[in-house]
């Protein structure tokens, strides 16, 4: 059984990455209850990523990160595609529609941010307590 080739990097995958990752964070749904009044029910939108684009397109995510090294406007490309992901997270979260830690876990590993306390520099303190006499 021999090796698939790797799929060859195509200009109009910039387009169809950014297609990808333009969804609307939530969708709101009218459901009719059964006393006749409407209640609005707000679904988030599966979070677009990588893995699921590079899927969609029969390869890997280390193929696109290779085109996002070697092509510029796949790069650009990409860039669009996480600040894309990144406010749909950041609505959903704030709407209560992704649980608060999936959300900070998610923040970190897909988006890279990190929490303030992170930066912090560690210095150890000395403090010296002298009595008068």
């Amino acid at each position: 059984m021999s090796a698939k080739k790797p799929l060859s990097y195509q200009p109009e995958y910039c387009e169809r990455l950014l297609a990808f990752f333009n969804v609307a964070p939530f969708s709101v749904t009218e459901v009719q209850k059964r006393d006749g009044s409407i209640s609005l029910v707000e679904t988030a939108a599966e979070l677009p990523t990588f893995a699921a684009f590079a899927k969609m397109l029969g390869t890997t995510c280390a193929v696109l990160s290779s085109w996002e090294k070697k092509h510029p406007a796949f790069r650009l490309a990409v860039q669009k595609a996480r600040d894309l992901q990144g406010n749909i997270l950041i609505q959903n979260s704030l709407r209560g529609n992704y649980s608060s830690s999936f959300a900070v876990f998610t923040a970190k590993n897909l988006l890279g941010w990190k929490d303030g306390k992170e930066d912090i520099p560690h210095t150890d303190i000395v403090v010296r307590w002298e009595e008068n006499k």
